[in-house]
This record gives structure tokens, sequence and C-alpha cells, in this order.
């Protein structure tokens, strides 16, 4: 069986074509992202939110708590309308700012060690 020959073919409008379409203004269905300035973006890496985000990563540790402590925090999440983690974060920080005086001398301390 021979080979069809093809170079009689007038292929230029099927190009034309093709590139007309190309170079047209597609609607895209991306979202329009939110671009920053310098002192939003500051602002952000200031308030410590990692959700989603590469390279912002808080210390982390497991911890065990009795089953009357964890629903005592598990509910009151909830009441307050917070998560779980920011309701225990506010806990340590509303202890740590009854203690503020003593945290100081723990920290002079192990630095003159």
């Amino acid at each position: 069986m021979a080979k069809k020959d093809f170079s009689k073919v007038n292929t230029q409008d099927i190009y034309s074509t093709q590139i007309e379409e190309a170079t047209q203004d597609a609607p895209t269905t991306r979202k329009e992202r939110k671009t920053y300035n310098a002192q939003e973006a500051q602002e952000f890496l200031n308030a410590g939110e990692t959700r989603g985000r590469k390279g912002l990563h808080q210390p982390r540790i497991n911890v065990a708590f009795p089953a009357d402590l964890y629903e005592y925090a598990k509910t009151m999440s909830r009441v307050t309308g917070v998560s779980l983690t920011k309701f225990v974060q506010d806990a340590l920080r509303d202890h740590m700012d009854a203690h503020q005086d003593i945290y100081k001398k723990a920290i002079e301390f192990k630095n003159s060690l």
C-alpha cells in the first residue's frame, strides 16, 4: 500500500485559526490573588498565623491531659468560640502574665549558668 501524498493539502487556514484562538484572551477559572504591601506582609508575619503557610511553623508539643481537663478545655473552647489550641494558648498566656516576675528570675538564673 502506497503512502498518501498530503503535500497539496492547504493547511494554512487550520494553523492560522489555532494561532488566533490561542492568542485570544481566554476566560480563566482562577481567582484573582490578593497582593500585600510591605506593611501588611510584616503584620501578617508578626501575627504568627501558620495555617497553610510554608516556612511558618511554630514549635509544637504533644501533651497528655487527664480526661476531666481535656473535657473542660474542649467544652470551654467551644463555648468561647475558639479552637482548642487557641484556648490552651490563652490559658498559658494568662498564667504567664500572672507569674512574669518568677519567669524573669528563672531566665536570669538559666542565663547565669
